[in-house]
């Protein structure tokens, strides 16, 4: 952008604020990924005309399905944690997309 060229004050702020935007993108890749991924799900099952119901998580690693349990105590840590995680993807999408922009319309410094 010829603006953005033009006028140093405007540009030295529009790298600071990407430098910004990658320091909080990284901070939240790095949360991210101690959080669990994927969707919890509840099943009942009849063995032996006894009644079983539990919680278990299901993700995708290494392009597998994967169904882990989870312990009935810990069901409502592992829901937080799993609206946490898409509250922070849906964060992290914005940094991302904001990145893109700012890279666009800066001149580029060989």
């Amino acid at each position: 952008m010829k603006v953005v060229e033009n006028d140093r004050l405007i540009s030295d702020m529009l790298r600071e604020e990407l430098v910004r935007c990658r320091n909080m993108s990284a901070s939240l890749e790095q949360v991210l990924s101690n959080l669990p991924k994927g969707s919890l799900h509840f099943r009942s099952k009849d063995y032996h005309g006894k009644g079983y119901s539990y919680h278990y998580l299901k993700f995708r690693e290494r392009g597998r399905s994967v169904s882990r349990h989870i312990p009935s105590g810990q069901v409502e840590e592992v829901q937080k944690q799993l609206q946490a995680r898409k509250s922070y993807e849906q964060e992290l999408k914005t940094y991302q997309a904001r990145i893109r922009y700012l890279e666009k319309i800066l001149p580029h410094q060989g």
